[in-house]
Formats: structure tokens, sequence, C-alpha cells
């Protein structure tokens, strides 16, 4: 399916796109995320790990925030305030992930997304599946996740370029080549 985006030139079509839908993918893939968080929280538990797992994404949202109220407002200096706007959110996400290992709270037991070794399936599987074993009626319900997942592939990767043009994101100091 990507190949026929691909040889078709889709990307034409996205002079149809309107910010709207731009707007509606973002809150889609955002309350993706927002999902995904309630329930790995939820699969927590009711002791020190979910109450610990609240604290710090309640803390990741508020800092995060406020970084960008601090950036629009008038406290501090033009520069302090850009870099506070920027590089708060990333630093954010990194100071509270070492957060959890300071005094009591290295204790508690928090759950992680399993791991192995680099360039090493998380399974015990090899990389390479038997296409020749699958069963046909498999093929046939992966058909409409494959369909999604090229749409959903498909505007994320074309559909966060048209509002880059608008003046909201302009900037003096970026000069975009034509494409």
């Amino acid at each position: 399916m990507h190949w026929v985006l691909a040889f078709t030139n889709a990307c034409n079509a996205l002079k149809y796109v309107t910010r709207f839908s731009c707007d509606i993918f973002g809150f889609y893939v955002a309350f993706i995320y927002l999902q995904k968080g309630i329930q790995v929280l939820t699969r927590q538990g009711s002791g020190d790990a979910f109450y610990l797992s609240i604290m710090v994404s309640l803390l990741v949202l508020v800092v995060g925030y406020l970084c960008g109220i601090i950036g629009s407002g008038p406290l501090f200096q033009h520069y302090i305030r850009v870099f506070i706007k920027d590089y708060g959110t990333p630093l954010t996400v990194i100071f509270f992930t070492g957060f959890v290992h300071i005094g009591k709270m290295r204790e508690v037991h928090l759950s992680t997304l399993p791991t192995s070794k680099a360039f090493f399936p998380t399974l015990d599987r090899g990389w390479f599946i038997d296409f020749w074993n699958i069963r046909i009626g498999d093929i046939f319900i992966a058909i409409p996740f494959a369909i999604l997942l090229t749409i959903l592939f498909y505007f994320d990767h074309n559909g966060t370029s048209p509002p880059s043009p608008t003046p909201l994101f302009q900037t003096d100091d970026i000069q975009c080549p034509p494409s």
C-alpha cells in the first residue's frame, strides 16, 4: 500500500487537507497516548507503585505546562523564556525519569518496558516471519489494520507538513528551500 501511495504521488492530495484535519489527527495521537498512560497506571494496582506513578505523571504534566506558561509570559529575559519554552518539556521528562531513583522512591518497584540485547527481538523469536506458514484467514484479518496503518503513516508523514507554511510557524531565522 505504501508503494501505491509513492507511485501515484499521493502527496499532491494534501492541498485538500485543512488545518482542522491536522489538529484532529494531533488530538487522535494525543488521546491514544493518554489512554495508554491511564491503562498502564491502572495496571499498577493500588500499592506504592500506583501512587508513585500518579504523583510523577501529575508532576510531569504540571511542570511541562508551567514551562509553556513561563515561556509565553513576561517573567525572565527573552532568551531564558525561549529556552524554557523550547527545552522545558524534554528536560522535564529527563528529570522525572531520574527522580524516581531518589531516596525512598528507589525501593518502589515500577513497571518498565521489556528490553533485550541490542539488535535482538524482545520475544524469543527470529526477525524473519515464515510467511508461508501463515493461514489465509489471518491475512484477511490483517488487511483492515494494514489499511488503517497506511492511512496513519500517510497522514503522520504528510499531514504535518501543510501547517508549516502558515504564519503561525514562520520564523525569520529559518529559510525553507522549495520542495
